[in-house]
């Protein structure tokens, strides 16, 4: 119908056009088309599989592995494989999720000195599965492993490209200290909350980035960096938008959430037992944990080694030492490199790991290992940036090696993860 009222006349389809489209359902052209977008579906689910397929298949290869050295260990050992996977903190754990904390302060080792959310989170797993909760606790790991190595990924490629993200991925799923992974360790719960935190932060995700940190504060002591973190964030947005900046403004949810699960923590422990700091004492008179610069001199075995240097043999073959030493070469060697590369980094990653960096050096009782270097996940993550191809793949291979070792000797209760 025109605007004047009258009837138009029916449209008409110009030979040019109409002659093609009958052609093509004459000889049965018009297939082309599915077939065309058959194969961008293809293509599309191909790019899909090398983004997140790869990640998922190296970390379940790495599960493997560990599984098989595990298997091996325990029946060696005569124990079964639960047993082997929840030994050292795991069993504090498991005993926190059974009967959770005593409700008066203690000046000996407690359960008082483990933060609340992994073991909350394995009587969720336990009860809706319907399963024990040693293997509650493994499976919160396994998975939170998962996660944390397809965010890896997501990371190294925002800094170096596609191909640096999937070498990422390969490098951080068999570096030795994700064999928390396969054990009852908290890490499971916090390292793909941190990773997700500097993601949410790198995408000025503000609201995002201060939830993942204030839940990662109830995980772990060590996750109260992202507290600085999210604050040296917010005051460089600041500072570059200034104060009549909407989002600008919104940069501050970061660091104001991020103290919530700590803080929340201290509020139920000082209702509980009477004071906010029953975990700190705990830690303090049951473990020696403290902090202080040039911590590595108050280390028992090095003060003993100090008074008597003749007993230097004797100390050479205890694992843990190797691993607190070797880990923290390694660890000092990846911060050099990291703040080579500085500028390529997204906001707070470089900060977190010089923070994580600081607390492992300077910590009396927690030597720089293999455990708390994978939580400094860009320690780990920058030597696809530095390395080429030939000696990344020395690098991996070496890494492997160390990986297969280290972990029977975890199992086997010879080192500490």
């Amino acid at each position: 119908m025109s605007l004047s009222g009258r009837v138009s006349p029916p449209a008409t389809v110009e030979p040019s056009d109409a002659a093609p489209r009958l052609r093509s359902l004459a000889t049965g052209s018009v297939a082309a088309e599915p077939l065309a977008s058959g194969r961008e579906a293809l293509s599309q689910a191909v790019a899909w599989i090398r983004s997140a397929g790869w990640p998922v298949a190296v970390y379940a290869l790495s599960r493997v592995v560990l599984l098989a050295v595990a298997g091996i260990v325990s029946a060696a050992g005569h124990k079964t494989l639960v047993e082997e996977m929840s030994r050292f903190d795991g069993q504090w754990y498991l005993k926190l999720a059974a009967h959770g904390y005593p409700s008066a302060v203690v000046h000996h080792q407690s359960t008082l000195g483990f933060f609340p959310l992994y073991p909350m989170l394995i009587r969720v797993v336990s009860w809706f599965g319907s399963v024990s909760y040693a293997v509650g606790a493994l499976l919160i790991s396994f998975a939170g492993g998962l996660v944390a190595v397809v965010l890896v990924q997501r990371l190294a490629t925002r800094w170096w490209g596609e191909r640096a993200g999937r070498r990422a991925g390969l490098v951080f799923a068999i570096f030795p200290g994700s064999i928390v992974f396969s054990m009852a360790y908290s890490e499971g719960v916090a390292i793909p909350l941190v990773l997700g935190c500097l993601l949410a932060l790198s995408s000025e995700r503000w609201l995002v980035a201060g939830l993942l940190a204030g839940l990662a504060t109830a995980v772990e002591p060590v996750a109260m960096v992202l507290i600085p973190v999210a604050a040296l964030a917010s005051a460089r947005k600041l500072h570059a938008a200034g104060w009549g900046d909407r989002s600008a403004r919104m940069s501050l949810l970061a660091p104001l959430l991020a103290p919530v699960g700590v803080g929340a923590f201290g509020a139920f422990l000082w209702a509980w037992t009477g004071t906010p700091f029953a975990a700190y004492l705990a830690q303090h008179y049951g473990w020696y944990q403290q902090s202080q610069p040039l911590a590595l001199l108050h280390v028992p075995i090095v003060k003993h080694l100090i008074e008597d240097p003749h007993a230097v043999l004797r100390y050479l073959a205890t694992w843990n030492l190797w691993n607190g030493v070797l880990g923290g070469v390694f660890l000092v060697v990846s911060l050099v490199a990291l703040f080579r590369v500085r500028r390529e980094l997204s906001l707070g990653a470089l900060e977190w790991t010089a923070g994580m960096a600081a607390i492992t050096l300077w910590s009396v009782t927690t030597p720089p290992n293999a455990r708390m270097i994978l939580v400094a996940a860009p320690a780990v993550l920058v030597w696809v940036r530095r390395l080429r191809a030939g000696r990344l793949a020395l690098f991996v291979g070496a890494e492997l090696v160390v990986f297969v070792v280290a972990s029977a000797l975890t199992f086997s209760g010879h080192m500490l993860p």
